[in-house]
């Protein structure tokens, strides 16, 4: 089964709205849209599925048609549908009684609402469809898609413990949108039920993202909406059956956004600046830059990329501006006071820390001196009574950011124990899953052979059948042709004989009689004989299909294992990289404090 895949498509959105190229970004997202369509027109599949968010607000009823005309150009492919929190189900959305044209189905337990015959449907809703978890049947494919529309901007609510296949033995989709903070809030940890699955069209994200070991993609949006949605944009397309399942992202999109850093210090020129910018962003110039500027220590001066901004899509720059705080100067320039002082305190200790640690106390004491808005005012000396006063004041913040950090120190220690005893518990069951997989397949193997021989039982049956007939007939056959050769070629000479016609006759009439009882007589002593052995062959297979099912189920428990080994196991890498940050963080603080 061929597929097609996309989410968060959001038509009628305005990304952009206040930038010189916003008035057609609208445009441009209807019009990739349609050349998706059209695109999927010259180039067929058998379902496309819609996670989510096709349009970028509760629709009315002349959008609908709108679109339903373009889904018309697919003739001969099945459209699955489930909205999210942009365009979901409210109480009066025109989707509860707008007609459809196209091959929608639009999964929310209710009617298919179709302008023609629903009877015609190729696909049935199933009885175990409702309200939540809605789902189809495709005969054709032997498929069942399951479906979950979002009906409020906001679900807190997780329906992904509730999901319940029904059939194993068909192809099982899930469409559903979801990931989100307040739309369908889930953890791969806690969903492990998706491993069932076949495929899971996922919506919510806008940048493609894929979970393989559960069979789980976010196509992302169509058209990128946002500055921070960087790279490829289009839909994936996909082939599915029991057996086999791909997938891959193919990008579509008009635009992409593009992020940029430059690395900039005290020996920057603006106008090469400027230069290398714009040679960046020459061969692609209708795509979206945001930039970033990345300063040095010791890099203090304005930037000005008014020249970027007319020739290209610019619709951020960060570091323009200088914002940094060099502690040299400020020490030459404070030598007299607390600021000074300790500065030079820090500096004559040769800690490795020390040069951070001049950067985090200069930071605090122009910020509490001064502010940062004003590069120029940080250059001048601070009065003493100011100076003395900010640093106590900074260095008492620093005791409590101190204090805190113990208590989030102590809190990811218990953090790291309960994971340590999590993995305690939860093992790498790698080897096991993989010698698992081996059985399996050495089981699939065996019912593949014993199956091939079960086939062949009926042909070689009828084969022997025949065998034995001819040679019950053949010897009266050859007697037959031997009494014609004799008799009947003189008879012709010398005048026919009667005797002969009849001797003939009474010798097919034999050989008749002899063939149907002894196709009687073989098929009485023989057909239990072939039922047994039909019936072996298939003990044999339920036996190693039940073990299969077992060694099936362990594997599941296996992997579960494993997923959840892996999530703990970075979870323990996310809490020692905190922990070693709060370390450096406190070595730091000790040395402006000591």
């Amino acid at each position: 089964m061929n597929f097609a895949h996309i989410a968060d498509v959001h038509l009628g959105a305005k990304p952009d709205a206040d930038m010189a190229w916003g008035s057609i970004r609208k445009k441009e997202i209807y019009e990739t849209f349609t050349s998706f369509i059209d695109n999927l027109e010259l180039n067929p599949v058998d379902f496309l599925f819609i996670s989510g968010d096709l349009f970028d607000h509760v629709p009315s009823e002349d959008e609908l048609y709108s679109v339903d005309k373009i889904f018309l150009k697919l003739k001969n492919t099945n459209i699955i549908y489930v909205t999210g929190e942009a365009d979901y189900l409210k109480k009066d959305s025109p989707f509860w009684s707008y007609k459809f044209m196209s091959n929608m189905y639009l999964l929310n337990g209710d009617e298919f609402n179709r302008a023609g015959n629903t009877d015609d449907l190729e696909g049935k809703r199933t009885e175990y469809a409702d309200k939540i978890i809605d789902c189809v049947h495709f005969e054709k494919y032997k498929l069942d898609i399951y479906g979950i529309c979002q009906y409020n901007p906001e679900n807190m609510r997780n329906d992904f413990d509730s999901i319940s296949i029904r059939h194993p033995e068909y192809i099982n989709v899930l469409l559903v949108h979801a990931g989100g903070e307040k739309v369908e809030p889930f953890e791969w940890d806690d969903v492990g039920n998706l491993k069932k699955f076949d495929y899971v069209a996922l919506g919510h994200k806008h940048n493609f993202f894929e979970k393989k070991e559960l069979k789980s993609y976010y196509p992302g949006s169509l058209e990128p909406l946002g500055k921070d949605e960087t790279g490829p944009h289009g839909y994936i397309r996909g082939y599915v059956d029991k057996s086999l399942m791909s997938a891959k992202l193919v990008p579509f999109s008009g635009r992409e956004y593009v992020h940029i850093d430059v690395d900039v210090d005290e020996t920057t020129i603006n106008s090469k600046l400027v230069n290398s910018i714009i040679l960046e962003c020459a061969d692609k110039p209708d795509y979206i830059y945001s930039i970033c500027l990345k300063r040095s220590n010791k890099c203090f001066e304005d930037f000005d990329l008014s020249e970027v901004r007319k020739k290209y899509n610019i619709v951020s720059i960060s570091g323009e501006k200088g914002v940094d705080i060099n502690p040299k100067i400020l020490m030459s320039h404070n030598a007299d006071n607390a600021l000074g002082k300790n500065l030079k305190k820090i500096e004559e200790r040769k800690s490795v820390y020390s040069e951070e640690a001049e950067d985090v106390y200069s930071l605090k004491m122009v910020t509490a001196l001064w502010g940062v808005d004003n590069l120029n005012l940080v250059m001048m000396a601070a009065d003493n009574g100011a100076a003395e006063y900010a640093n106590r004041y900074v260095k008492n913040n620093i005791r409590d950011e101190i204090t805190y950090m113990r208590e989030q120190t102590g809190k990811l220690l218990e953090r790291k124990e309960e994971i340590k005893s999590k993995l305690q518990k939860y093992q790498n069951r790698t080897g096991e899953i993989n010698t698992t997989n081996e059985k399996i397949n050495s089981y699939n193997l065996k019912i593949s052979e014993i199956e091939f021989k079960d086939k062949y039982v009926d042909g070689n049956y009828e084969r022997k059948r025949l065998n034995v007939i001819l040679w019950c007939v053949c010897p009266i056959l050859i007697c037959l042709a031997l009494y014609v050769a004799v008799t009947f070629f003189p008879s012709v000479i010398m005048g026919i004989e009667k005797r002969v016609y009849k001797t003939m006759l009474i010798g097919i009439m034999a050989a008749i009689i002899i063939a149907y009882f002894t196709y009687k007589l073989y098929n009485i002593t023989q057909h239990n004989k072939k039922v047994k052995l039909h019936s072996e062959y298939r003990n044999r297979i339920d036996v190693i299909e039940k073990e299969r099912e077992r060694l099936i189920f362990k594997l599941s428990e296996y992997e579960i294992d494993n997923e959840k080994h892996k999530f703990f196991v970075k979870e323990e890498e996310k809490v020692n990289k905190k922990l070693e940050d709060i370390e450096r963080k406190y070595k730091v603080y000790s040395l402006i404090l000591e």
